[in-house]
């Protein structure tokens, strides 16, 4: 089975580049004001609707040849964490399968973020979804 990777465009390369030669001198004290995240599904089932079954003519109908499949989705769950320079965050798992703007605000924002407001200043934080892009 083949590898599968998200490739990314040029402008994201060089934006990617650029914050890494900027950040290339940090000292581990700037370093250790930084938190990274991200957030992921994890899903029982395939993420792709798409099947491809080879099949002999007029055998479309055969069990061999039919895959089933859940109509409401499948046991999955999406996940946030984060990590720094001395720890990680705990690992958030959201209270429903998708996730708007007010369920991340109220879910991931308001109770870890407000947390963060008693830490040393300043605080830096990286936040991207370009990756998918």
């Amino acid at each position: 089975m083949p590898r599968i990777c998200v490739l990314l465009s040029s402008q994201k390369k060089r934006d990617r580049f650029n914050w890494c030669k900027e950040h290339q001198n940090w000292t581990e004290h700037q370093w250790s004001h930084v938190l990274f995240t991200d957030e992921s599904r994890f899903s029982l089932t395939g993420d792709s609707k798409r099947v491809y079954i080879w099949r002999e003519s007029g055998t479309r109908n055969d069990p061999s040849n039919i895959v089933e499949r859940d109509r409401f989705g499948s046991g999955g769950v999406m996940v946030w964490g984060g990590i720094m320079i001395d720890g990680r965050t705990p690992l958030h798992v959201f209270s429903s399968g998708s996730v708007t703007g007010q369920i991340y605000r109220d879910e991931v924002l308001n109770p870890y973020f407000t947390s963060l407001l008693i830490l040393p200043q300043p605080y830096s934080m990286a936040k991207t979804n370009e990756s998918r892009s």
